[in-house]
């Protein structure tokens, strides 16, 4: 994810992995953006014999993401 944000020259950071989530922070403006390379990144991680599916949500605070 942090190395797909910096080669689609986001302004977003992955600055945190809490158990299985990872918190990036970044601009309003990138929002979109960045959830759909978070989404298509930890959905696309490893090939297992069932889907894996990944939850993306936002919020001005970690207790906003819940």
């Amino acid at each position: 994810v942090a190395e797909r944000l910096r080669k689609e020259n986001c302004k977003g950071k992955l600055i945190m992995q809490v158990h299985d989530e990872l918190i990036i922070e970044c601009p309003e403006e990138e929002e979109a953006k960045v959830r759909t390379i978070l989404k298509e990144e930890m959905e696309s991680a490893c090939l297992l014999s069932a889907p894996l599916t990944a939850d993306v949500n936002s919020g001005k605070t970690w207790f906003e993401t819940h």
